[in-house]
Protein backbone atom coordinates (compact mmCIF):
# COMPACT_ATOMS: atom_id res chain seq x y z
CA UNK A 1 0.00 0.00 0.00
CA UNK A 2 2.95 2.67 1.05
CA UNK A 3 4.76 1.61 -2.43
CA UNK A 4 1.76 1.92 -4.43
CA UNK A 5 0.82 5.77 -2.67
CA UNK A 6 4.82 7.12 -3.30
CA UNK A 7 4.51 5.99 -6.84
CA UNK A 8 1.15 8.07 -6.96
CA UNK A 9 2.80 11.15 -5.40
CA UNK A 10 5.64 10.52 -7.97
CA UNK A 11 3.66 10.95 -11.10
CA UNK A 12 1.51 13.66 -9.55
CA UNK A 13 4.65 15.56 -8.13
CA UNK A 14 5.95 14.97 -11.63
CA UNK A 15 3.24 16.32 -13.48
CA UNK A 16 2.66 19.36 -10.81
CA UNK A 17 6.13 20.57 -11.05
CA UNK A 18 6.32 20.13 -15.08
CA UNK A 19 9.01 17.27 -14.98
CA UNK A 20 11.50 20.38 -13.47
CA UNK A 21 13.05 20.37 -9.83
CA UNK A 22 10.78 22.95 -7.87
CA UNK A 23 13.98 24.43 -6.36
CA UNK A 24 16.61 24.99 -8.98
CA UNK A 25 13.85 24.17 -12.12
CA UNK A 26 16.60 21.58 -13.90
CA UNK A 27 14.91 19.47 -15.85
CA UNK A 28 14.05 15.47 -14.27
CA UNK A 29 13.06 12.43 -14.99
CA UNK A 30 10.58 9.88 -13.41
CA UNK A 31 13.76 8.03 -12.85
CA UNK A 32 15.73 10.94 -11.79
CA UNK A 33 13.61 12.78 -9.75
CA UNK A 34 13.63 12.61 -5.95
CA UNK A 35 10.41 12.91 -3.87
CA UNK A 36 12.21 15.49 -1.11
CA UNK A 37 10.14 16.48 2.18
CA UNK A 38 9.27 20.22 2.29
CA UNK A 39 9.58 19.81 6.35
CA UNK A 40 12.23 17.24 6.82
CA UNK A 41 10.72 13.99 8.60
CA UNK A 42 13.67 14.80 11.37
CA UNK A 43 11.56 18.02 11.95
CA UNK A 44 8.26 16.76 12.38
CA UNK A 45 7.31 16.77 8.57
CA UNK A 46 5.00 13.64 7.29
CA UNK A 47 5.04 11.70 4.12
CA UNK A 48 2.00 13.05 3.03
CA UNK A 49 1.46 14.78 -0.75
CA UNK A 50 1.02 18.30 0.84
CA UNK A 51 4.90 17.90 2.16
CA UNK A 52 6.32 16.72 -0.93
CA UNK A 53 7.76 18.07 -3.88
CA UNK A 54 9.72 16.78 -6.74
CA UNK A 55 13.42 17.68 -6.20
CA UNK A 56 16.95 17.00 -8.35
CA UNK A 57 19.59 14.98 -7.22
CA UNK A 58 21.54 17.93 -6.15
CA UNK A 59 19.45 19.62 -4.77
CA UNK A 60 18.10 17.19 -2.54
CA UNK A 61 21.48 16.75 -1.33
CA UNK A 62 22.42 20.38 -0.84
CA UNK A 63 19.21 20.79 1.30
CA UNK A 64 19.86 18.07 3.36
CA UNK A 65 17.91 18.29 6.80
CA UNK A 66 16.64 21.87 6.42
CA UNK A 67 13.07 22.89 5.80
CA UNK A 68 12.55 24.41 2.03
CA UNK A 69 12.66 27.92 3.39
CA UNK A 70 15.97 27.34 5.05
CA UNK A 71 17.33 25.74 1.71
CA UNK A 72 16.24 28.53 -0.25
CA UNK A 73 17.46 31.66 2.19
CA UNK A 74 20.67 30.14 1.87
CA UNK A 75 20.55 30.76 -2.43
CA UNK A 76 22.21 33.38 -3.95
CA UNK A 77 19.49 36.39 -4.71
CA UNK A 78 19.08 35.52 -8.33
CA UNK A 79 17.82 31.96 -7.85
CA UNK A 80 15.71 33.14 -5.05
CA UNK A 81 14.13 34.96 -7.32
CA UNK A 82 13.57 32.24 -9.95
CA UNK A 83 12.49 29.85 -7.09
CA UNK A 84 9.79 32.71 -6.50
CA UNK A 85 8.87 33.11 -9.81
CA UNK A 86 8.56 29.37 -10.04
CA UNK A 87 6.73 28.77 -7.41
CA UNK A 88 4.04 31.72 -8.41
CA UNK A 89 3.66 30.09 -11.70
CA UNK A 90 2.48 26.62 -10.36
CA UNK A 91 0.20 28.36 -7.80
CA UNK A 92 -1.56 30.71 -10.55
CA UNK A 93 -1.60 27.12 -12.76
CA UNK A 94 -3.53 25.27 -9.43
CA UNK A 95 -0.42 22.51 -9.08
CA UNK A 96 0.27 24.06 -5.84
CA UNK A 97 -2.04 23.34 -2.75
CA UNK A 98 -2.51 26.37 -0.20
CA UNK A 99 -0.69 24.41 2.39
CA UNK A 100 2.44 23.38 0.08
CA UNK A 101 2.73 27.20 -0.91
CA UNK A 102 2.31 28.03 2.80
CA UNK A 103 5.04 25.61 3.62
CA UNK A 104 7.20 26.67 0.15
CA UNK A 105 6.53 30.27 0.30
CA UNK A 106 10.02 31.73 1.87
CA UNK A 107 8.41 35.45 1.65
CA UNK A 108 7.11 36.35 5.10
CA UNK A 109 4.19 38.55 5.49
CA UNK A 110 5.74 41.89 5.91
CA UNK A 111 7.28 41.26 2.38
CA UNK A 112 3.76 40.46 0.73
CA UNK A 113 2.65 43.94 1.30
CA UNK A 114 5.86 45.48 -0.91
CA UNK A 115 3.64 42.95 -3.66
CA UNK A 116 -0.02 44.38 -3.00
CA UNK A 117 -1.60 46.44 -5.11
CA UNK A 118 -5.65 47.87 -4.69
CA UNK A 119 -7.83 46.36 -7.09
CA UNK A 120 -11.03 48.22 -5.45
CA UNK A 121 -11.98 49.17 -2.44
CA UNK A 122 -12.39 46.39 -0.60
CA UNK A 123 -9.82 44.34 -2.33
CA UNK A 124 -6.01 44.12 -2.29
CA UNK A 125 -4.32 41.37 -4.43
CA UNK A 126 -0.74 39.63 -3.98
CA UNK A 127 1.11 40.31 -7.02
CA UNK A 128 3.04 36.95 -6.06
CA UNK A 129 0.63 34.67 -4.96
CA UNK A 130 -2.56 36.23 -6.27
CA UNK A 131 -4.54 36.07 -3.18
CA UNK A 132 -6.94 38.24 -2.20
CA UNK A 133 -7.21 40.50 1.19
Amino acid sequence: MLMKRQNNYRERLFKDAAGACIYCGRPVTMETMELDHIVPRCKGGTGQYDNLVCSCPHCNALKGDKDARDFVDSMPPKKQLSYENRLAELFMQGKLTARKWDLLDPISEELHTDRMAVCAPWQIICYLCGEFY
